[in-house]
């Protein structure tokens, strides 16, 4: 742990609601709606051979429409994701999870993937990002770039600090601070907004931030005695809570927050 966070312990708020929840039910039940036509047809354009599917009210698979995928449809051969590269099948889920997931600050945007900086024009474009998902899902390790690199992310085309962590987290990763967890921008602002030393952009993590932001998580789920997951799910929503507050007003629903 940083010693910038000796003394930076969970809100009384935050112990309050992860006391009360359960991993399975809250966590790996936390489902969204996706638009599967939205998604496949944008895949068909870039002329990527991956075609996501969904669950319907009946937990049937089906493959067009909106479909709800839950949080435990991410893992590395997921029926929900017809892909010869299992790994970027997987990355795609994710991003239609995230970016769907109406909770989240992550919007829904198409990730392309593709290297647009090839040397030899019958190189496959899509060499660069297997060879770092693939080696994530393998080792679930997220190894860091040989120095020189500003950020030490590895170089993932299409793919922001938001995607790997969440494609990290699927493939049940690691890093230096602790299992990969996912980061989005109202989980750390709820941080930054409780007093964390931080720069507040996600965009901007450098995998040394990152480290420290999962190794603060995992810290706080020890002291509360709960997962991480559940940790970085409060500090999600209670951002959003202040949002619908700020919003709504008086109209907004009761929380814990």
């Amino acid at each position: 742990m940083s010693r910038l966070d000796e003394g930076f312990d969970p809100p009384a708020a935050c112990v309050q609601w992860c006391q009360l929840r359960n991993f399975d039910l809250h966590v790996l039940d936390d489902g969204v709606e996706v638009d599967l036509d939205w998604w496949n047809r944008h895949l068909r354009e870039v002329g990527l051979d991956v075609r996501l599917r969904g669950r319907d009210l009946d937990g049937q698979i089906v493959t067009r429409g909106n479909a709800t995928v839950q949080r435990n449809d991410l893992k590395m051969g997921t029926d929900l994701a017809h892909c010869e590269q299992d790994s970027l099948g997987l990355l795609f889920l994710c991003a239609a999870w995230q970016g769907s997931h109406r909770n989240r600050k992550a919007m829904r945007r198409f990730p392309d993937v593709r290297n647009p900086h090839l040397a030899d024009p019958d190189e496959n474009p899509l060499a660069k990002i297997l060879k770092v998902l693939d080696g994530c899902a393998r080792d679930r390790i997220l190894r860091e770039t040989p120095s020189g690199s500003w950020s030490g992310w590895p170089d993932t085309p299409g793919v922001g600090v938001s995607l790997i962590a969440t494609f990290m987290w699927a493939v049940k990763g690691s890093v230096e601070g602790g299992r990969a967890q996912l980061i989005d921008q109202y989980g750390v602002s709820t941080l930054i907004h409780e007093g964390w030393l931080e720069d507040p952009a996600v965009t901007g993590f450098t995998r040394r931030r990152y480290d420290r932001y999962v190794a603060l998580l995992a810290r706080w789920a020890t002291d509360i005695g709960t997962s991480p997951e559940l940790v970085e799910m409060w500090l999600v929503q209670r951002w959003s809570a202040r949002l619908r507050e700020a919003r709504d007003g008086s109209y907004a629903a009761p929380t814990l927050f």
